[in-house]
């Protein structure tokens, strides 16, 4: 009888979330499959990258344990022309690697010695990412969906072409009102500030889903217009100004089997639990033979990049927020309100106006004002 274990699988590399939480799914894997090394992160020219660590456990745990990435090894990425590049613990089964200019010519991998054993991955040549022709977006009903695509042709005409992609995501928050005046219920005071300073902020995400794709079926070997997700109308993010960043890197077609496994046992399980009748190839051996890892390092020597904007202007955006001024106020202190969830949004001949906080602060919308450096819109008041 086999036994379910639970693979942990964190955020590979600094370019790239695979999962913005811990991935659980059973693997099928055999018995005393529970505390094998997990090994997340692959090899990038010139770049920065970051080995994740950490073991499996049993699915019949209760709660997640507190130990399971607490995994203490040498890391280092090496070349089959004797290069080594060692690792630095950043904590928590966490290794950086600081990687300089990769070699077509040399084979690398990365190398893992931990409780006495050495971990490999199988030596590649570093493989060339072609670039993203375009991100574009679309709307196709009246306040409807807004699809997200991309184009992509492959380096080598001839030869099937196997991509992971990511992306991330920024926005920008304004509040549906301009507020000067805040008030502190320690002091019962409002303070008013010459400029609305929680007026405008922006937020930051990135995609937690494994999405890969091929041009197996293609003579062309063309990607054209692959819907990548989709963004509700009404959702803030199109609410005034947004913009993603589309990353593509490609993978051999062993790593592409990798993450095409892993994503079917992710979503198509019907529950996390369920037993599934396959298991996740990997590339990285043990010199004890007895011992096995789960993950896949790639090799590359780049990765492609394209920023798309949209503007609300260019978008139907569905706000259904409700920022209307408290009407009934009567009776009611600053102190009440501010207590019931309502902060000033204006001030009259008859004195202060409330409404939710939502409409007078972007921090209670997510947002923050740590605006992007790529930013192209100025800062000025609106």
């Amino acid at each position: 009888m086999k036994r379910r274990t639970n693979i942990l699988v964190l955020a590979s590399l600094l370019w790239i979330t695979l999962s913005n939480c811990i991935d659980k799914f059973d693997a099928k894997l055999p018995d005393g499959s529970v505390g094998l090394l997990v090994v997340e992160g692959n090899i990038i020219s010139d770049s920065t990258v970051v080995f994740s660590l950490s073991r499996t456990f049993s699915l019949n745990e209760e709660s997640i344990p507190g130990d399971y990435n607490q995994i203490v090894a040498d890391v280092s990425v090496v070349g089959d022309d004797g290069s080594r590049i060692k690792g630095v613990s950043m904590g928590n089964g966490r290794y950086q690697v600081q990687i300089g200019p990769l070699n077509q010519q040399i084979r690398y991998g990365a190398e893992i010695v931990y409780e006495g054993d050495t971990y490999t991955s199988e030596l590649q040549h570093p493989i060339e990412t072609a670039a993203i022709e375009s991100v574009t977006f679309n709307q196709p009903e009246d306040y409807g969906n807004i699809y997200i695509y991309l184009s992509t042709q492959a380096a080598k005409g001839n030869e099937p072409a196997y991509y992971l992609w990511s992306y991330e995501e920024d926005w920008e928050v304004r509040t549906a009102f301009y507020v000067q005046w805040f008030y502190d219920p320690v002091t019962d005071d409002v303070t008013t500030y010459e400029k609305a300073p929680f007026a405008r902020g922006w937020t930051h995400a990135e995609s937690n889903k494994t999405l890969v794709g091929s041009t197996e079926s293609n003579v062309t070997n063309l990607i054209k217009d692959k819907k990548i997700y989709f963004i509700a109308s009404n959702n803030l993010r199109v609410s005034y100004y947004y913009s993603t960043l589309m990353k593509q890197r490609a993978l051999s077609k062993g790593e592409f089997e990798y993450y095409e496994n892993k994503a079917k046992l992710s979503e198509d399980m019907g529950g996390l639990f369920t037993p599934q009748p396959s298991e996740l190839p990997t590339n990285i051996t043990c010199s004890n033979p007895d011992k096995q890892a789960i993950g896949y390092v790639g090799v590359n020597m780049n990765v492609s990049e394209y920023r798309l904007y949209i503007s609300n202007s260019e978008v139907q955006y569905d706000n259904t927020y409700d920022c209307n001024l408290l009407e009934d106020t009567e009776g009611k202190s600053n102190r009440d309100l501010y207590m019931e969830g309502y902060r000033i949004a204006y001030l009259d001949m008859l004195g202060y106006e409330w409404a939710k906080k939502g409409c007078t602060d972007i921090r209670d919308l997510g947002a923050t004002l740590n605006k992007p450096s790529f930013w192209p819109l100025p800062d000025r008041d609106y």
